[in-house]
């Protein structure tokens, strides 16, 4: 996004937040426990296409940087952008493909909306979008049916109908939670839930895996290396949306939706913590970015449905980037008749 027309007072300024470099790398840091649970689980299909993902998005790089005889072969941000690629990427995916998918996406991304740092739309997005596109049938099928729905009444339970695989620890822990702390708040969860929790039957790593997700996120968080009102906003709207109308479609009943469900499926906790909050795609103010987070959700929540997509979540965030350079616009109209006052 072009960021201009703002006035910048002459005051001292205190860098508060690390490089852009040390952000990329502790971004990076947390995708690794991630990539060592695909090799324990022997998903080599993964491996391979991150591997060309990544190398997909270095020749990305590398051809928008010869020209201007600035190569950066090895620039953090860019092998950050193949990692995330290649974690929307299901196992059986073509890895030329993959690398294919990942050159196009984030050298049309960064050409054609703004360049290196100033791009309005997102490039790992785009690249996922391309993929899903160019492959389909190498992506899963939505994880529930409309039939399974109607039997069960609910998105959780029409996955279980469905022979959902549980890990072999579920039910213990599940039991456990049940006997204890949340027993004693009156709550009980089905089983199946920690599987999702902890290591969800899906072929795209970027679902798999939503417990070390929500762990990075607060690493991320706390090192201040993603804003949160973006993230918060997003997972509220669709939470919401998931819970008041998602049974519509099959019954007439509100209020019956599984956020819980929503939230474990469709990539949708990546998507909030590692699209999302690209700075250089976001709005410049706090009521700016609420406002992108409240449109995501209601994307994703258009396109995702009850939860259990295959690539929605990718194109939710596109669709709000689209949207972005709208907000900005009407940031700097609002900027423009105060002033510069918030």
């Amino acid at each position: 996004m072009k960021k201009t027309g703002w006035i910048i007072s002459p005051s001292p300024f205190l860098l508060t937040r690390p490089t852009v470099t040390r952000m990329s790398a502790i971004t990076a840091a947390t995708l690794v426990p991630l990539i060592a649970m695909l090799a324990a689980d022997a998903d080599y299909g993964a491996l391979v296409n991150l591997l060309c993902a990544t190398v997909g998005s270095l020749a990305a790089e590398l051809s928008m940087s010869i020209p201007t005889k600035r190569a950066r072969l090895f620039d953090l941000n860019t092998i950050l952008a193949g990692l995330l690629v290649g974690m929307f990427l299901p196992s059986a995916f073509n890895p030329l493909l993959a690398f294919a998918v990942a050159f196009t996406g984030i050298l049309t991304a960064r050409v054609l909306f703004g360049g290196q740092g100033s791009f309005w739309m997102n490039p790992v997005a785009v690249a996922v979008c391309i993929a899903y596109i160019s492959q389909p049938s190498a992506f899963p099928p939505a994880l529930v049916s409309a039939d399974g729905f109607r039997t069960v009444g609910d998105a959780f339970g029409a996955l279980k109908l469905d022979h959902f695989a549980m890990i072999p620890s579920d039910q213990t822990v599940t039991g456990t939670l049940n006997s204890g702390l949340l027993g004693s708040l009156g709550i009980r969860l089905p089983e199946g839930y920690v599987t999702l929790f902890l290591d969800a039957p899906s072929p795209i790593p970027a679902f798999r895996y939503n417990g070390w997700i929500l762990l990075s996120s607060i690493v991320l968080f706390s090192m201040e290396i993603i804003n949160w009102i973006v993230p918060a906003c997003f997972l509220a709207t669709y939470g919401l949306c998931v819970w008041f109308f998602s049974l519509l479609p099959f019954t007439s009943a509100f209020f019956g939706g599984d956020i819980l469900f929503a939230f474990l499926t469709s990539g949708t906790l990546f998507a909030a913590f590692y699209l999302l909050p690209e700075y250089a795609t976001l709005p410049r103010t706090r009521f700016g970015k609420a406002v992108s987070g409240v449109i995501a959700g209601l994307a994703a929540f258009l396109i995702c449905g009850p939860g259990g997509s295959a690539a929605g979540s990718a194109f939710a965030v596109v669709l709000v980037n689209a949207l972005n350079p709208v907000i900005e616009y009407l940031e700097n109209r609002h900027f423009a008749r105060t002033g510069g006052k918030v």
